[in-house]
């Protein structure tokens, strides 16, 4: 009853004295505008992803031998790492992907540590699959898409698109550009029939040896305070 009769008189007291209310009512607009100045406004909110990414690239192979051969070994490796909960494989032709979310509260880096330390410890892979990446799954804001085309070999428009790229990375505010649609530069050896006689070579011995100089040596490991440290030749070329 007492809350009634309060209203009742506040807006009596309202009707009896009309400046007040405008005055009120232009305090508050006044105040929205001011304020609306300072609000962040964000399409995409930043957060942090809680997982980590495996991928491993397998040429030439089709998706039950990418099982076999990568995913499941990933997936026996990374199952007991603490922290580790959810994990996630595909296998696809010619690359496997294994996500592994992390459960609340883990610490990220180490997290990813205890992955890549675990994953390069395997020497089960296929001899043609390529060496592991692990990384830390990230959410970027694609802001601009930028084509550049015309009537032009592959190359040209590659060499356009990085030297567009590096410009634009000149730019303060713009952290990172991605190259997308373009195809990986090949080389072409091409040896005389002539001199491969000569030599008593063929065309694979020459692709053999071209891939000997251009690997990746395990050189074994050394037991540590904080664990053991794998050593690796790098000797790839690309």
């Amino acid at each position: 009853m007492r809350s009634a009769a309060w209203e009742h008189g506040w807006v009596a007291w309202l009707v009896r004295h009309r400046v007040a209310p405008n005055l009120l009512m232009l305090v508050l607009i006044v105040g929205g505008l001011l304020m609306s100045r300072e609000i962040k406004q964000e399409v995409f909110p930043d957060f942090e992803l809680d997982m980590v990414v495996v991928s491993v690239a397998y040429p030439d192979s089709s998706p039950e031998e990418v099982e076999r051969g990568v995913v499941l070994a990933i997936e026996s490796a990374v199952r007991g790492i603490d922290g580790v909960g959810k994990v996630e494989a595909t296998a696809s032709e010619g690359s496997a992907r294994v996500v592994l979310e992390l459960e609340e509260g883990i610490d990220r880096q180490e997290a990813l540590d205890d992955v890549t330390q675990e994953v390069d410890a395997i020497d089960t892979f296929p001899d043609d699959a390529e060496d592991p990446k692990v990384v830390l799954a990230s959410r970027r804001r694609e802001v601009l898409y930028v084509d550049i085309y015309g009537d032009v070999s592959d190359s040209v428009l590659r060499d356009l698109g990085m030297m567009v790229r590096d410009r634009l990375l000149l730019q303060p505010g713009i952290s990172q550009i991605d190259l997308q649609a373009t195809r990986d530069p090949e080389i072409r050896v091409e040896v005389p029939l002539a001199r491969l006689r000569a030599h008593g070579l063929t065309l694979s011995d020459v692709a053999e040896r071209i891939g000997d100089l251009a690997v990746e040596v395990p050189g074994g490991s050394l037991e540590a305070s904080s664990g053991d440290i794998l050593l690796r030749v790098e000797n790839r070329r690309d």
